[in-house]
Formats: C-alpha cells, structure tokens, sequence
C-alpha cells in the first residue's frame, strides 16, 4: 500500500501524514543506495559503509536466540536409549556369569575346561 492512499479509518493528522511521506521516501532513497552498492562489482573501492537497521536488528535477534538449542523431547532420546543398551548389555552378562558361577560350583563344568582368567591380565 503506498502513502498516497491513506484508509479514512486511520483519522491521521496532516503532520502524521507528512511524517509518514517522509518515511517513504526516505525509505525509497536508502533502498537504491542499498542496491548501488550491492550490485556494484568493486565494492570495495565505494568509500565508507552501508549499514541496514533492519539487517543489524536481525543479526542481534540471531545472536541472542537460541535456534538450535531448544528443549525437546528428542533430546532425551539418546541418553535413554545409551542407557537402555548399556543396562541390557550388562543384565545379560550377569546373567551369563551367575549361570557359569552355578554350573562350576555344581561341578558341571571340570577344572581343565574352565579359562584362567587371570591370563588375561
């Protein structure tokens, strides 16, 4: 909607209007100085910087928001399943070992078939 057709509903002042024509072609004037410089090949050598509010209010909201970092759900999710792999990995070991304990302590298995653990160390 440009400036020059102001909704009646508004009951703007002439002072509101004016200020807000001068916003318009001050916007209108800082765009194609944007545009000059950004498609000019030799950037460089343009003296001085263009500095856009916009961009520098959106750089800030991008440094100060944590965009990647939010809490979820799908966070926990990792360490759980870890944790259930490992507390698997470790029932059934014990398991194992508490059933070789017995079967040695019944004798079911002979000396000559048990491993020497302290081998390995």
């Amino acid at each position: 909607m440009s400036a020059k057709s102001i909704p009646s509903e508004w009951e703007l002042t002439p002072d509101e209007i004016k200020l807000i024509q001068k916003r318009v072609q001050l916007r209108t004037v800082t765009k194609a100085e944007f545009l000059k410089r950004y498609r000019n090949p030799f950037y460089q050598t343009v003296p001085g910087h263009f500095v856009d509010p916009q961009n520098t209010r959106l750089y800030a909201y991008q440094q100060n928001s944590y965009r990647y970092l939010y809490t979820s759900p799908r966070i926990l999710l990792a360490p759980a399943l870890f944790l259930l792999a490992g507390g698997l990995l470790q029932y059934f070991a014990q398991k194992k070992r508490i059933q070789y304990n017995n079967d040695c302590n019944a004798g079911k298995i002979p000396y000559a078939d048990r491993p020497d653990f302290k081998s390995f160390f």
